[in-house]
């Protein structure tokens, strides 16, 4: 916290005083007649109505309504009290349940458009993959076995007679892609898995959903990716920030149309014994342009450390 100067300090004791009587605090009125005081009025003033203020502001919502909208634009009724009925908890619900499966599918969710039409609900979900999912990754841990069974049944079966002798299930949700540098790389079948979400989400919201996938060319295309993708890194390198630092801007393909970045990450980085905060800034990053085409999230890296909060501004060329 900031230190506050002796004269500030006097001067907020002299704009607020208690009120026995009423027993709450209350703030003088400024006479504008006094002659025999010098009072700086702009100051005072100022002062009166900042000094509870935030010094903060999320470029999102400064810019919404001037550069871009909003994803989901029906109306509301927020008193709603059945959670199902209510579409404002329902796109929150759903937000979330898309964003943790495709986690655990080693996927990036970047954002979700929903849009009401005839009582129909069209989702558009933009994702990003690295590609580098190996045959092994898509491999279901034992503990998930029954779960998946119970979900799929028949769909879910053995690649060969090796991976039955071994008793090893695969993701059925990813299918061969093209040969790398380690191998078989897999990707998403996302026509399947629109299919298996449009299926529960129904059942569970009963409404009729239509679900379509967006994959994203480069992580660099939204800052929501860069933040996703550094807190995944992290984790996976054990709070080395350097490190996942390297490996994330490996990530970004088409770095032309970037033209500033600043990355902040607080936490216990490197394996500290102390909590420090480091940031990284390439170009310039504008935050208190209006007209500045500027994108902003935040994400955290849960490790064995300890949480890291990531906080990631990207600027882009107009």
């Amino acid at each position: 916290m900031a230190r506050r100067s002796a004269k500030l300090l006097r001067f907020e004791n002299t704009l607020y005083k208690y009120n026995t009587e009423s027993q709450a605090w209350a703030i003088d009125a400024i006479n504008l007649n006094q002659t025999d005081k010098q009072v700086d009025f702009s100051e005072k003033g100022t002062y009166a109505t900042c000094k509870h203020m935030s010094q903060k502001v999320n470029p999102i919502s400064l810019r919404k309504g001037f550069l871009n909208t909003w994803d989901s634009t029906p109306y509301i009724n927020y008193k709603e009290s059945d959670i199902l009925e209510n579409t404002f908890y329902f796109e929150i619900f759903v937000q979330k349940y898309i964003k943790s499966i495709l986690k655990n599918f080693e996927n990036f969710f970047d954002k979700i458009e929903i849009k009401k039409i005839n009582n129909i609900f069209y989702i558009n979900i933009s994702f990003y993959s690295s590609g580098n999912i190996t045959k092994k990754s898509t491999a279901i841990p034992t503990k998930l076995v029954k779960r998946y069974k119970s979900l799929l049944g028949g769909d879910l079966k053995y690649a060969t007679k090796k991976d039955e002798e071994d008793n090893i299930y695969y993701n059925p949700f990813f299918i061969e892609g093209s040969s790398g540098m380690r191998g078989k790389t897999f990707v998403l079948d996302t026509v399947k898995l629109a299919t298996h979400l449009e299926k529960y989400l129904s059942l569970y919201s009963k409404k009729e959903i239509k679900i379509s996938f967006q994959e994203q060319s480069s992580i660099g295309n939204s800052a929501s990716l860069l933040s996703d993708f550094l807190s995944y890194q992290i984790e996976k390198s054990n709070a080395n920030f350097k490190r996942a630092l390297r490996e994330t801007f490996k990530e970004i393909k088409n770095k032309s149309k970037v033209k500033g970045i600043r990355i902040n990450c607080s936490g216990r980085l490197g394996k500290a014994p102390m909590a420090k905060t480091e940031w990284f800034k390439y170009g310039q990053v504008p935050l208190s342009r209006i007209n500045a085409n500027l994108d902003y999230a935040t994400s955290t890296a849960f490790t064995k450390y300890g949480s890291i909060g990531v906080k990631v501004w990207v600027y882009y060329h107009d």
